[in-house]
C-alpha cells in the first residue's frame, strides 16, 4: 500500500512540474518585436486603465442645449509677499576692568562685548584694537553662526599686562571696532590710565 502510495504522489509532482512557468495563452504567431501589423494608438498617459478596470469613472455633467457654463472661480493662492529683514545690527560695550578709566598696571587685559543681531546663518566678524595714536594694534576675526530673529554675543579680550601694551606703556584712550562681512556695526573705547 506505501508503495502504491509513493508511485501517486511522485506521478503528481511531476505532472504539476510539467506545467510552472508555462503561460495559458498560446504563444504569438508571425509578430516579431519591432514589427507592426496594424495602427496601435497610445494610451493617455493620465489614463492608465485603458477605459478598462474596477474604477468608474462620473459621467460628464450634463449641459443644457443654449446655455453656456459659467466659468469656474478658480482659486489662486498667493504666496505671502517675502518679510523684509531687518538689516544686521551691533552694540559693543566694555565690561570689568577698563569699563572706567583704570591704571595700565592695575590691569591684566580689557574684555569688550560685541552684541550682533540680523545674522543671515552665518558671517564674520572682525574686530579692530586701535591703540591711542590711532595706529591698528591688533586685528581678530571669529565666524558666528545664528538665525536672523536671535542675537550672539561674542566676548574678545585685548591682554595688557606682560605684552606690549604693558611695556611700552600705551596710556591713553583705545578705539574698539566690529565689522560684520565688512560692515562696520559697532565701536566704543576704552582709557588706560598712566
Amino acid at each position: 500500500m506505501t508503495r502504491a502510495l509513493v508511485a501517486v504522489l511522485a506521478g503528481v509532482v511531476m505532472l504539476s512540474a510539467c506545467t510552472e512557468g508555462v503561460s495559458p495563452l498560446p504563444p504569438p504567431t508571425a509578430v516579431k518585436p519591432g514589427q507592426g501589423g496594424g495602427s496601435v494608438t497610445p494610451v493617455d498617459p493620465t489614463d492608465v486603465l485603458a477605459g478598462g478596470g474596477s474604477v468608474a469613472r462620473p459621467p460628464p455633467p450634463a449641459q443644457v442645449p443654449g446655455e453656456e457654463e459659467p466659468p469656474p472661480d478658480e482659486v489662486v493662492e498667493e504666496e505671502p509677499p517675502p518679510v523684509a529683514l531687518p538689516p544686521p545690527s551691533g552694540s559693543a560695550a566694555v565690561v570689568g576692568a577698563g569699563a572706567e578709566p583704570t591704571a595700565l598696571s592695575e590691569v591684566l587685559q580689557v574684555d569688550v562685548d560685541f552684541v550682533v543681531s540680523g545674522v543671515r546663518n552665518k558671517g564674520l566678524v572682525d574686530v579692530e584694537f586701535i591703540a591711542p595714536g590711532g595706529r591698528p594694534y591688533e586685528k581678530r576675526s571669529a565666524t558666528v553662526e545664528a538665525p536672523p530673529e536671535e542675537t550672539r554675543t561674542l566676548r574678545y579680550s585685548l591682554p595688557v599686562a606682560g605684552t606690549p601694551v604693558s611695556m611700552a606703556r600705551m596710556t591713553g584712550t583705545w578705539q574698539v571696532r566690529f565689522f560684520l562681512d565688512g560692515a562696520q556695526l559697532a565701536a566704543t573705547s576704552f582709557t588706560l590710565e598712566p
